[in-house]
């Protein structure tokens, strides 16, 4: 773990995915639902926007396909995700994103231009203090006025359960030979074996068990990545605060719309506890004590400009959503990280069968007598709910939607291709949300054989099969081609009747 990697663990990529917690429409909704004024370039479109500490890059690549007019800026210090998200770029004519393979100390000496938003998903939990402090000064002499900071970071009291974990699969990889994953494997196995003889503190922490359970059947690069590297640190939210202070930021809210509901997790007891702290900082480092919290999603802005009530609920009254699932599919009842909740149907159905109809603002929403009747808040809560469960999405402007579209569909196209031989970016850019909507392999086939004028089934069995892949119905494997190829048949049935609909109306299709 020495050399160029200054302690981040090395010779094993990390996890490829697309995030949705930063892209600009989100932001904006969840600024101004706490008040705060969006970044007028975030919302048309014109945004610059740096993300240190890729990884693969694969959520600038997506951006920036769906926002030809912004300029993305990311950087990682391994060579390998950098080349390939360099070769997505290129294949897909990404001409407003730049892919760096630099330290964040190299970064930081290079000049470039005035940032509108930040994203910083993990790095703060994963680098050294060192790090951080070349981070803060490049935040703080390049993100302008105006500007907001998304972090994510690992977080106390509720990380600190699991320290003893990490501990432990750090020292059982360090000992004996052999491959990373190798490694990882035996480590992970040997915490198993830990727990089943329970007593101490496996037999004293809650949720213990379950984590190494889940550890099983997570990649080896998620561990890696996760547990092993030299720097990893939780942070009290009152202490992330005050190192954000030093570059003029100040802390929004969450990124997640949801968590910005104190009442989901906390009583009115607790909460008029938390609200007793005269520094906002402290009072929201209490709410994390009272809920243990392992996680969090932080917004900062430098200079941000407060709403008075009128303005705010005038740009919340024209922010138009849009479902990313067919209206029946919504759940009465929805497991979230804070537990059950219910959609009663007397508000959830209307509201549905809406967005059915195609992207809505809340105020055109509220012209509706079934909605009206659950009256404004609940209908706004209710939007908040899906947006955060991804159920729903803001969406962008009407203005420049088609120069959304035209780049969003050359994205789609070479990632669409990519999808020949594995399953990832595993997500296309909507020109409609400005963000990403997943699809698995077999409906990215779907998708490709229908462009390329194939026979969907076919096509999509002669690439898996080519991959070793087995295809199954209710937990029976279908034995031989035509078996596969029939249940394929059967999917792409049900995927033109229900999901291809969604998908068209999002853009992506």
């Amino acid at each position: 773990m020495g050399g160029w990697t200054e302690g981040y663990v090395g010779g094993i990529d990390y996890i490829r995915a697309v995030y949705r917690d930063w892209s600009p429409a989100l932001l904006c909704f969840a600024l101004t639902l706490r008040g705060w004024r969006p970044p007028e370039v975030l919302r048309r479109g014109s945004f610059t926007m740096a993300e240190p500490g890729c990884g693969h890059g694969l959520t600038s690549a997506l951006l920036a396909g769906a926002h030809p007019a912004a300029r993305f800026e990311a950087m990682d210090f391994n060579p390998s995700h950098i080349a390939g998200v360099r070769r997505l770029a290129d294949d897909a004519g990404l001409a407003n994103a730049t892919f760096l393979e630099e330290s964040f100390a190299d970064h930081a000496r290079r000049e470039g231009p005035m940032l509108d938003a930040v994203a910083l998903h993990g790095v703060w939990s994963w680098v050294s203090a060192e790090n951080r402090a070349i981070l803060l000064d490049t935040l703080r002499r390049r993100l302008a006025p105006g500007g907001v900071v998304f972090v994510s970071y690992n977080a106390l009291p509720g990380t600190l359960a699991y320290m003893p974990l990490r501990r432990l699969l750090v020292e059982r990889c360090a000992e004996g030979g052999g491959p990373l994953p190798d490694r990882i494997a035996r480590a992970v196995e040997f915490a198993s074996r830990m727990a089943a003889q329970g007593g101490g503190w496996f037999g004293a922490t809650d949720g213990v068990v379950e984590r190494i359970e889940q550890l099983r059947h997570k990649s080896p690069n998620y561990i890696a990545h996760e547990y092993l590297n030299s720097d990893w640190t939780a942070f009290y939210h009152a202490d992330v605060a005050r190192e954000m202070a030093a570059a003029k930021l100040e802390f929004a809210g969450a990124a997640v719309p949801m968590e910005q509901l104190h009442d989901l997790t906390l009583s009115p007891a607790q909460q008029a506890l938390a609200a007793e702290a005269s520094d906002p900082a402290q009072g929201e480092t209490l709410r994390d004590v009272m809920t243990n919290r392992s996680f969090r999603r932080d917004l900062f802005v430098k200079g941000g400009e407060r709403l008075g009530p009128a303005e705010r609920r005038a740009l919340l009254g024209e922010t138009r959503f849009a479902l990313l699932t067919a209206a029946d599919d919504l759940p009465e009842v929805a497991s979230t990280p804070v537990g059950r909740l219910p959609f009663p149907p007397a508000l959830y159905q209307p509201l549905g069968e809406a967005l059915a109809e195609g992207p809505q603002s809340l105020d055109a929403l509220l012209g509706r007598p079934a909605l009206a009747a659950q009256g404004e808040d609940a209908v706004l809560r209710a939007l908040v709910l899906l947006t955060s469960l991804s159920l729903a999405a803001p969406v962008m402007p009407e203005e420049g939607f088609a120069e959304r579209k035209a780049s969003a569909e050359r994205f789609n196209a070479v990632v669409l291709e990519r999808h020949r031989f594995g399953d990832t970016p595993g997500q296309l850019a909507s020109p409609l949300l400005g963000a990403g909507v997943p699809v698995s392999r077999i409906e990215a086939l779907f998708l490709l054989a229908a462009r390329l004028g194939e026979d969907p089934p076919a096509f999509a069995w002669h690439h898996l099969s080519a991959d070793g892949i087995t295809i199954g119905r209710d937990g029976e494997r279908c034995e031989g081609d035509e078996a596969s190829r029939a249940e394929l048949a059967r999917r792409h049935a049900a995927f033109t009747q229900r999901r291809l609909p969604l998908l068209k109306g999002l853009g992506v299709a």
